[in-house]
């Protein structure tokens, strides 16, 4: 079935896209990997999401920006030594169907599914849908379904990279309780406030958080409404950008990773379906 008059397919370097453009917004989205490249609400014409200009679009590895879908482990927590399996899961280095497109009077829809869900590290009878609703604002529900008999455990993560003019003028707003501090041995620290971004960071902020705000030279620039979360990543690599192969050494000056996560474990009974949503509103 094609897709509705809103959404045109291209391809380029063998990859497919994903182009949305109606009343209220335009929008990017990668087959590879299920992967939304660009959300610019035309409310104020300004680009929600960071993609590195190094970031390799031709299907070699994982994009480096936009939104990558983590699952059904987050991070290198598979349960083998770190780089036995890919990290972040296998579906971000998939390519996905396009299920269905859908317009509405509040914008596009369209949903998608990966090629498989079954691989080494996770072999359970499940299904995965993504719907990415593009309007005012947008909206991605990452849904993970037990099709089996035995229950099992996983993890998600929408990792989402946001585009910000300067990361030493941007604050955070909304996250409060302790985090795990990666960069210092999974130490246990409080929130900082005022939550600003002065060097290498890697938190993983241990409670369902739903509303954060990135804020920028002062006002508000993008509301992170997060469901079916139990905790929130923030990253941003500072100077060791410099050692990423995909982003350039001073990329980390204008993104900023809000990531709406499912890090703990989550059990999912027979029948039973988790939804991981992340609702990005302009503000």
């Amino acid at each position: 079935m094609p897709p509705v008059s809103s959404v045109t397919v291209s391809e380029s370097n063998g990859l497919t896209f994903l182009d949305v453009d109606n009343a209220f917004a335009t929008a990017r989205i990668s087959l590879f990997g299920g992967h939304i490249l660009s959300f610019a609400p035309k409310s104020d014409n300004k680009e929600r999401l960071w993609v590195s200009p190094h970031a390799y679009l031709n299907g070699e590895r994982p994009i480096r920006g936009g939104i990558p879908v983590c699952w059904p482990w987050f991070s290198d927590d598979h349960g083998r030594e770190k780089g036995a399996l890919p990290s972040h899961g296998f579906l971000r280095n998939q390519v996905w169907k396009l299920i269905s497109s859908e317009e509405t009077e509040n914008g596009t829809t369209v949903t998608l599914s990966p090629s498989f869900t079954r691989a080494e590290g996770f072999e359970n009878d499940c299904s995965v849908t993504m719907v990415i609703a593009i309007g005012e604002t947008m909206d991605v529900s990452l849904i993970t379904e037990n099709t089996g008999v035995a229950a099992f455990d996983f993890n998600c993560a929408l990792h989402t990279y946001f585009h910000v003019d300067n990361i030493q003028q941007t604050v955070i707003k909304g996250i409060e309780g302790e985090y795990k501090d990666k960069l210092d041995d999974w130490a246990v620290k409080p929130t900082p406030s005022p939550y600003t971004i002065t060097g290498e960071t890697d938190r993983i902020h241990l409670s369902p958080i739903k509303t954060a705000v990135v804020e920028v030279n002062g006002s508000g620039y993008t509301e992170v409404i997060s469901q079916g979360n139990d905790s929130l990543v923030v990253w941003n690599p500072w100077q060791g950008a410099a050692s990423i192969s995909d982003m350039d050494p001073f990329g980390y000056k204008h993104m900023l990773c809000v990531e709406t996560s499912l890090t703990q474990g989550k059990t999912l009974a027979p029948g039973d379906c988790h939804i991981l949503r992340q609702t990005i509103v302009p503000v």
